[in-house]
């Protein structure tokens, strides 16, 4: 009898740690989503300085030796925000690729000189993304000499991903450079509703990856835009984070991204 009362005793022990041990599997308060919002094409026109209404979040990509590009990096450097430089490259369209521009016709030296002077006329960069480049960021060989100067200077890597082909981050993480891609173009249809569809593809993201990149540019309508979103208390589930809180430590290759497919491809997006 004794020996069934200790039993017992042990059976209501063990049911009343159930509840315990069920709390303690309960999958713990998930940090918020981050945002990266990166203004790509700064550089050319007076209005850019319109993005400095922004939070200083905001990534600015400023395209090389444009009229307004060291002045704008200047500024931005002065108000602690991150810098870019938005490297134009090879694309498969006629439109003109500006200053600064590599092509996989040019041989390394080339576009090693052509990358050392883009970024000089950008003071303060600290990462590189593609401007365009639909062709030469299928390259691995063409991107080759771009990724050397981009590790020696000790910068990181955006893939615009303005083409399915890309293999830009493959090679960027082959070669050791901390490394991104881009998730949603947000404005290369300019119009209101077009942005709120990319808007909600990016919030959608947000749900199942913990870092999304948005990349826009400094039409007066996408900052219009901007503020409005990035003002309003219905999206403050999300993180908004400079370009260099995406890397988690210095040095560290985010191969994470560089395995993700599932991102947004428009075949409307600048190529």
């Amino acid at each position: 009898m004794k020996q069934l009362g200790i039993y017992c005793l042990m059976i209501l022990g063990l049911l009343g740690s159930l509840p315990a041990k069920a709390a303690s599997r309960s999958t713990p308060h998930a940090q918020p989503a981050e945002i990266y919002i990166i203004i790509d094409d700064m550089g050319y026109r007076a209005t850019d300085e319109q993005a400095f209404a922004l939070p200083k979040s905001v990534t600015f990509s400023i395209l090389p030796h444009t009229p307004q590009g060291q002045s704008l990096a200047e500024r931005a450097h002065a108000e602690s925000r991150d810098v870019m430089l938005h490297l134009p490259m090879e694309a498969s369209t006629n439109k003109p690729l500006g200053p600064g521009a590599i092509t996989s016709s040019m041989y390394a030296e080339e576009i090693i000189q052509t990358v050392e002077s883009a970024l000089t006329s950008v003071p303060y960069a600290i990462g590189v993304n593609n401007h365009m480049g639909s062709v030469l960021t299928a390259s691995g060989q063409a991107l080759q000499p771009l990724m050397d100067v981009i590790k020696k200077s000790g910068l990181f890597f955006v893939d615009s991903r303005t083409t399915r082909f890309t293999v830009a981050q493959q090679v960027a993480s082959e070669n050791d450079i901390p490394n991104a891609r881009r998730h949603v173009f947000l404005d290369h249809e300019q119009s209101e509703d077009f942005m709120n569809t990319q808007w909600q593809r990016a919030m959608a993201l947000t749900k199942t990856h913990q870092k999304v990149i948005i990349i826009a540019h400094p039409h007066p309508g996408t900052i219009a835009f901007l503020l409005n979103k990035l003002s309003s208390s219905a999206n403050r589930h999300f993180a908004l984070k400079s370009m260099h809180d995406f890397f988690a430590a210095p040095g560290e290759v985010q191969r994470e991204f560089a395995t993700t497919n599932n991102a947004q491809v428009s075949v409307a997006a600048p190529n």
